[in-house]
């Protein structure tokens, strides 16, 4: 592998990486969003959204979260083969892709929870607590 290619992908799982995490910290903020106005309706006091408009809210966060896992799983594995095509220890990488597998069922997980209680406009603090699930 010459090293313009090298880099270039270097570059793509960096990049894709910094694209991630800027994408997780707007997530974040959609759920402090979400916790804020449930705060309030705990408090009796005058919400900004709607249940509905929360819940579908959480829901669109809950599929966006899971595309971020998803976005992680693939540069990981893009990682791992670039370790691997460069003679370099993979063992770490391996572990980080396990990790990645686990993020995606704790995702989905996440996500059933969020859909199945849909028609219940009342979301549960449970259902939005963990931005990364």
């Amino acid at each position: 592998m010459n090293p313009k290619e090298l880099q270039n992908r270097q570059l793509k799982i960096i990049d894709g990486q910094l694209l991630g995490c800027i994408l997780y910290i707007i997530s974040l903020i959609i759920s402090i969003i979400i916790i804020i106005n449930q705060r309030k309706s705990a408090l009796n006091k005058e919400q900004f959204l709607t249940g509905e408009e929360s819940q579908t809210i959480a829901l669109a966060n809950k599929i966006f979260i899971l595309f971020l896992i998803l976005l992680f799983f693939y540069l990981n594995y893009e990682a791992y083969r670039l370790a691997k095509d460069t003679n370099q220890d993979t063992s770490a990488l391996e572990l980080q892709i396990i990790g990645s597998i686990l993020s995606t069922a704790v995702g989905l997980i996440g996500l059933y929870v969020v859909a199945t209680n849909f028609s219940n406009t009342n979301l549960q603090t449970a259902e939005i607590e963990n931005p990364f699930a």
